[in-house]
């Protein structure tokens, strides 16, 4: 593996979720940073769409094929990193946390905050794997935990919230793919 990309050792393999810490977050409170001292950059993310969702998955393939074909170089994560900062769907968020972020957005969740850990180059960030904090209702938890099997991710209650999170940042990707096969397979059943 190249040294650029790095797997987080030891991490808790977590796979159960109690639905009845599940809180929710809407209106005016998910719209502004002071409700998010955790996260001083927070941005309301909600209602991202399938087409934003596979703008992002493209923009993620892209820059991964990218970083495979530099083998990780620390350059071309820097370049990967400027990219994401200042040309994709969401540039707030780290790159590789980027899609799963839209995802849980599209899929109806309030993404909170997300870092991509210390799994690829050098900067330093300030979670020890990559994961993202979200609220979600319980309705949601079936599709959920369908993806986070699929991504081999771990998925806990973190408060009145969720946190997933890989050994990974890949899985990252991977969970994203699987929430959109399955918001593709609603949409069919819904026939829009």
């Amino acid at each position: 593996m190249p040294r650029l990309l790095r797997l987080v050792p030891n991490i808790i393999h977590a796979r159960e979720v109690d639905p009845t810490q599940l809180g929710w977050i809407s209106g005016k409170r998910a719209t502004t940073r002071s409700n998010f001292p955790a996260n001083f950059q927070y941005v309301d993310l909600r209602g991202m769409t399938l087409a934003d969702l596979d703008r992002a998955l493209a923009e993620e393939a892209e820059a991964y094929a990218a970083l495979e074909k530099a083998e990780y170089s620390q350059a071309a994560v820097n370049e990967i990193d400027h990219r994401q900062a200042t040309n994709s769907t969401v540039p707030m968020v780290d790159f590789g946390v980027g899609a799963a972020v839209v995802a849980l957005s599209a899929l109806g969740c309030v993404p909170v905050t997300s870092c991509r850990g210390p799994t690829l180059g050098t900067q330093t960030h300030s979670q020890p794997a990559p994961m993202v904090v979200f609220y979600a209702r319980r309705i949601k938890l079936p599709a959920l935990m369908r993806a986070i099997e699929a991504a081999d991710c771990q998925i806990v209650n973190n408060g009145a919230k969720l946190e997933i999170y890989a050994d990974d940042v890949r899985k990252m990707h991977a969970f994203a793919l699987a929430i959109r096969a399955q918001l593709g397979e609603a949409s069919a059943k819904d026939g829009s």
